[in-house]
Formats: structure tokens, sequence, C-alpha cells
């Protein structure tokens, strides 16, 4: 590596720290405070045999335990796993990108997403996905080196890779699944003169790697393994209650991308579009250089999609974040390219460098807009609602919760608050207090025998506020009674 390249990966890595830093403390959203209080606080021995909800990401809640007996109980504690992976995933993803990619598009491609706003956002979020972000880029780094030059150490790391990505959750599988089929196809036809680079397609330490991951991981889950099937089984009969439904359907997940880039406004359209002709040209790029590395991310995909579907799970657009560092690596790729297509065509060779700089220049500023809007809300803004209140409250009113509120409200903001179980207990609350106050969140969500409750609120109760957060549907609504 030259000293040119050293500085700038260092000054990458230095605003990639800012970013993240900045609002490392704002306040937890639901997933969080569950993580929190269902297993962070848990013993050891608990939290090692506890997969009653796939919100467990297993590997990072025991990160994030670790973390806060050692500095103490804190959001930003809670998260700095997940920042530390975030960091260390843009090293990996300049790793895989600076072979096929080139030096200066790679360091480009991690400079977008040390500020790109999703990246950020899981990298300031107290789950696994950046987590799951770094073991599968590692991975696919170790297997397209390993079938470069295949080493016995190389397909061992592989296979600890895969048992740390497995580890932290399960949806990894949707992964390395496309890692498989990329290479049994591959094997197949390992005679291709394409595949000439590849000479582990005909070594056996590839299924060494695979078979390791495969151990481990089936280890790893032996003393889950009742609970996985319990909970994967609960998740998919949850897509036949209420919005749930929708979740299964790909256009949905669809329609949450897309609507991120709503602060563009009217540009939104012309932004997508231009963004997704670079990349295409990106990936036909990469693909001449390194055609298995393109084809596991692009396989990655829609082999999600289809096990998905075929499970019925729900489709969370956060099982695709893992793509995200090939999709800027196709960014960088297909603007390079771009321009030096448009000086070939305008016979001036030396007007590549300035047309990458200023390509350089637009997409880092259109990061930077959406990255703002990381930073104007909390995820999701119980606090706000909870000083509202506190400002509020006279004498003789009670504070309750209704739903999915209930679980952050009663677990760790207000847990001497009671709790409205069903449309009695709001009766009762009503005929003791001079005024009720209501927080909600997640509405279509309730449990049905909430239901009746949360429609008299919304029929006898003044809307105080509606707090919104960058979290997309997890709006906090605070209600008082008139």
């Amino acid at each position: 590596m030259k000293r040119w390249e050293g500085l700038a990966l260092a000054a990458v890595l230095v605003i990639a720290a800012a970013a993240r830093i900045v609002g490392l403390d704002a306040g937890l959203w639901y997933d969080e405070i569950f993580t929190l209080t269902r297993y962070v606080r848990a013993p050891l021995g608990q939290l090692l045999t506890d997969f009653s909800s796939l919100n467990n990401h297993m590997f990072y809640s025991l990160q994030a335990k670790a973390v806060v007996a050692t500095l103490g109980e804190s959001a930003w504690a809670l998260r700095l796993p997940a920042m530390l992976f975030g960091l260390a995933s843009l090293v990996l993803v300049w790793a895989i990108g600076r072979g096929p990619a080139g030096r200066v598009p790679a360091l480009f491609a991690i400079l977008l997403l040390a500020i790109s706003y999703h990246h950020v956002w899981f990298s300031q979020n107290a789950r696994g996905y950046t987590g799951l972000l770094f073991w599968t880029s590692l991975a696919t780094l170790l297997l397209v080196e390993g079938l470069k030059r295949p080493g016995w150490r190389i397909w061992a790391g592989y296979g600890l890779s895969v048992a740390a990505g497995m580890y932290t959750h399960l949806s990894a599988g949707f992964f390395f699944a496309s890692h498989a089929l990329v290479y049994g196809l591959a094997w197949l036809a390992r005679g291709a003169k394409v595949l000439a680079p590849y000479p582990g397609l005909r070594d056996i330490r590839p299924a060494y790697g695979f078979v390791l991951g495969g151990l481990l991981t089936g280890l790893l889950h032996l003393p889950l393994f009742a609970q996985v099937l319990a909970a994967l089984n609960k998740v998919s009969q949850s897509k036949t209650t209420s919005s749930m439904a929708e979740w299964v359907n790909p256009m949905r997940t669809l329609y949450e991308i897309v609507s991120s880039l709503g602060a563009f406004g009217p540009l939104a359209p012309v932004a997508l579009t231009g963004a997704l002709l670079v990349i295409g040209i990106g990936a036909v790029t990469l693909w001449r250089r390194s055609p298995l590395l393109v084809a596991v991310y692009v396989l990655s995909i829609p082999l999600a999609l289809g096990v998905l579907l075929l499970l019925d799970f729900r489709i969370w657009p956060r099982y695709f974040f893992v793509d995200i560092g090939f999709v800027f690596l196709c960014l960088a790729a297909g603007t390079q390219a771009l321009c030096g297509w448009i000086a070939r065509l305008c016979r001036a060779p030396r007007l590549e460098r300035p047309l990458f700089a200023a390509g350089v220049l637009v997409a880092s500023a259109a990061s930077l807009v959406l990255l703002v809007r990381n930073y104007e809300r909390p995820k999701q803004d119980f606090d706000g609602a909870l000083r509202l209140i506190a400002a509020g409250r006279a004498p003789g009113d009670v504070a309750t919760s209704i739903g999915l509120a209930s679980e952050p409200i009663n677990l760790y903001f207000e847990p001497s608050w009671p709790v409205v179980e069903n449309g009695a207990d709001l009766l009762a609350l009503e005929a003791r207090a001079k005024r009720v106050w209501v927080v909600t969140a997640f509405d279509d969500h309730v449990r049905p025998q909430q239901d009746a409750a949360l429609v008299r609120v919304r029929a006898r109760y003044e809307l105080v506020k509606e707090l919104d957060g960058t979290l997309g549907g997890g709006t906090v609504k605070l209600y008082r009674s008139r």
C-alpha cells in the first residue's frame, strides 16, 4: 500500500468516526430497548440459551453485554459494538474493492459509505447489522482470495467468519447461500477460460471452509435449536395478522428504500435513476475484473427474496444492508468508467480526472443531504413524549401506555406506570384519574385485546403531539383525555 493511500484511508476513517460519534448517545428505540432489557441485562447463562425471539442478535447481545459491564449502562455503550463494526466494515469494503475497482474508486466508495445516511444509522443502532456487514464482507473477501490462492488458513478464516455471521443473525444465511451457489456453479464450469484465475476451484480446501462454517454454526446453535424453529415459525405465522402481511410483499421493501430518498424532494426520481444507471455500469465493469465477486452479490438479493417468500417471512429492507458496500463499489467504479467514456468521446483524455473529481463532489454532497436527517431527530422519540408529559402533567393525572409502547415504557423509561392491557384497564384509570395521558407507538400492531382501548383513545382523547423519528413507521403518539 502506497503512503498516499494509507493516509487517505486513515482520513476517511476519521471522518466516519466523527459522523458516528455525533448522536451516538441519542434516545434508544424499541428494538434497542428490547435488546437491553431482555438480553444484555440478563445473566450470561440465560443469554446464551435464550432464542425466544429473532430480536436477540446473539453475538451482538454478548458484545454489548461485555461493553456495558465494562463501561456502564448507557445508550452509547450499548451501541459501541455496532459503531466499531461499522468502521471496520469500511476497511473490508476497501480491501474487497481496491483490486477490481482500483485504489481511487475503492477509497471513493468508502468515503461515500463514511457519510452514508444508512450506514451511519445502522452504526448507531444497537443491533447486529453492522456486524453482519463485517462478517459477510470478510467471508466474501476470503472466499475470493481462497479461490485465487487456496490455503488452509484462508479457508479456516472463512469458516470462522461464516459461523460468526450466522451467530450474529440467522439472516446471514441468505447471503452465505449465494456463496454456496456461486461456488457450485463455478466448480461445474471450472474449465472455462474466465475461471482460470481461480485454481481453488480444483482444490479440496474450499470444501474444508464450507464444512467448518457449517459445523461451527450448528454447534453454536445446538442449545437453541428448538427455540430457533419456534421463533422462525412464529415469524412466518405473524404475516396473517394485522399489517404484518404487507411486509411479505417485495414491493413494500422497494417502497421503503425509495422513500428514504425523500430529502431530495422532486429530484428524487432523477437522483435514483442516475444512481441506478451508474451502479449498473459499475457492476459490468467489476464483472469483467472479478466475476465471482459480482456473482455473489448480484445473486444474493434474488436468492434472499426467494427464500423469504418461500418461508412466508417478512421482507425487511435491513436484510439487504449486507449489500451496501458492493452497491457503493459499483457506484464508484461506474463513475470512473463513465468519466473515462466521456473523456474519450470528447477526445480529451485529461478531462477524465476533473470529471471524476466532480463526480466525487456531487455524490458526496448528495450523501450529506441525506445524512443531515440522521441528526435532526432520534430514531424513535419516547424521550420527547415523556418530556411533554412531565411539563403538562397536573396532580391527579395518570400516565400510561398501550401496545408496543408498553415494552420500552414499562421496562426502561417508567416502570412505575400502569400498563393498559385492555379496554377495562383504560376505563379503570379514567375512573380514578383527573386526566389520563397515553403513549402509543406502532399502532398498527396493537394486540387484539387492546383494540378497544386504542379505539377509545382515538375517539375520546386529544392528540397532543405526533413525535416522528428516523425509524420508518415508528412515530410515537401522545394523547390526553379531554
